[in-house]
């Protein structure tokens, strides 16, 4: 079992890596759309269906005078799967000693199920977080909302876990990059969902960068042409994995994503062949 959480700081930010699920799973439709041989030898695994470790995750960010939340993990459907860790994003809270109704705002990359579901109580129904204002990005709520999605599981999903912040008035969507704050902005990344954002946090002239499903793995910020099966957008989502690695080179920035496994934390450089991941641990 991968770790849980893990917290680190940022210039005056400190920052809580947190699990709401943490199998191993094998990642072959993450990769489904590169060579084989490539992909395992990049993971260090001889076989597609090999398990590696992987995470369902969030990050609640502190030392900006707000508690942010940034994506709310897979709820009961990571309980319900047996993940290690599964559905228990409240315990990883509660252990840093942050209840429910202190967190401030929650920010969403995208609104797939496994990013949105503590949004709302899967028991009782009600907002989970009730004196936080929810962000996300107006083009990622209109496509949920379209009629041809009514009865899709993914749309519902996003809609019961946006519905009730909207009706308590405690939604904000954004377009475009949209400063939440001094030290976090959302950065528009579309591909994997049409209005996919990663996060730049910044504190005292340092940068991280927060992928979202931007990129899975820091695989993909090696080889943007690598294709997560779950991608709306292929050439959309290439894209956005390029202008992710320049930001993050130009910011001289720390990358991790929410899928990474706790505690993953790097750098990309330039290289002759595009860019080069490498740990910052």
């Amino acid at each position: 079992m991968g770790r849980l959480s893990a917290t680190f700081t940022m210039g005056a930010l400190e920052i809580a890596a947190l699990s709401d699920g943490a199998p191993d799973q094998a990642l072959d439709t993450f990769f489904d759309s590169a060579d084989p041989a490539e992909w395992t030898a990049a993971l260090g695994i001889t076989d597609t269906t090999d398990p590696v470790p992987f995470n369902y995750g969030s990050f609640l960010i502190r030392g900006d005078g707000k508690t942010t939340l940034i994506d709310t993990g897979f709820g009961a459907l990571a309980r319900q799967q047996g993940f290690p860790g599964g559905g228990e994003l409240l315990d990883r809270l509660g252990e840093l000693g942050v209840g429910r109704d202190e967190v401030d705002r929650v920010v969403h990359t995208h609104l797939h199920p496994d990013h949105c579901a503590w949004n709302t109580d899967d028991e009782a129904g009600e907002i989970t977080f009730p004196n936080a204002t929810l962000y996300a990005a107006r083009a990622e709520l209109d496509h949920w909302l379209q009629a041809e999605l009514d009865g899709d599981f993914v749309a519902e999903t996003a809609r019961a876990n946006t519905r009730p912040y909207l009706d308590a008035g405690r939604l904000e969507l954004t377009d475009g990059e949209y400063a939440v704050s001094e030290a976090l902005t959302m950065v528009p990344t579309p591909g994997h969902t049409p209005g996919h954002c990663s996060m730049l946090l910044t504190s005292q002239g340092e940068h991280l960068v927060i992928t979202g499903d931007a990129a899975d793995h820091p695989a993909h910020l090696e080889r943007h042409d690598w294709i997560p099966g779950f991608d709306l957008d292929p050439e959309e989502s290439t894209r956005s994995r390029q202008k992710l690695a320049a930001l993050a080179v130009e910011k001289g920035a720390l990358v991790t994503g929410g899928h990474f496994p706790i505690l993953t934390l790097g750098r990309l450089r330039r290289v002759e062949s595009g860019y080069r991941w490498e740990s910052a641990q």
